[in-house]
């Protein structure tokens, strides 16, 4: 699948932005993991090993937000644990998308079509699905 128009365009005015501010080192993409937590049990994800009281924490509307600002990256990658989890993330996603960054969710998809009605589609909004080759090999690696 190609690269859409607006990300090109976006993306390479910062990076033109960045050269002729003589900027050397910048953000270009946030990796945001608001939460730990997650619906299955990979044999080689470690997260599954922490304690109740770290998975069960979960990054705010306003922390997160703060930390796009922060940053100033033009891409917003959110992972996890599984983000959809997150009964905030739609508010998430929204405040990304508002700052005109392009917000990215990668999740295994299990939770998507009982929660993809709480977003809104925005040229600035794509989700990730991720997938560990055919649903043999899948199954084995998501336990």
């Amino acid at each position: 699948m190609a690269i859409p128009f607006r990300y090109i365009a976006k993306i390479g005015a910062y990076l033109v932005k960045q050269h002729l501010l003589g900027v050397r080192r910048y953000p270009l993409v946030l990796m945001m993991e608001p939460l730990f937590r997650c619906n299955l049990a990979c044999s080689g994800c470690g997260k599954i090993d922490y304690p109740d009281h770290i998975l069960n924490k979960r990054l705010s509307v306003e922390d997160a937000l703060r930390s796009v600002d922060e940053c100033g990256a033009p891409v917003v990658v959110i992972a996890g644990g599984e983000p959809l989890l997150h009964k905030d993330l739609p508010q998430i996603v929204e405040g990304v998308v508002a700052r005109r960054k392009f917000a990215i969710v990668c999740t295994n998809a299990l939770l998507l079509a009982k929660k993809i009605d709480l977003f809104k589609p925005s040229p600035y909004f794509t989700w990730s699905i991720h997938l560990d080759g055919d649903k043999e090999m899948h199954d084995r690696a998501v336990c």
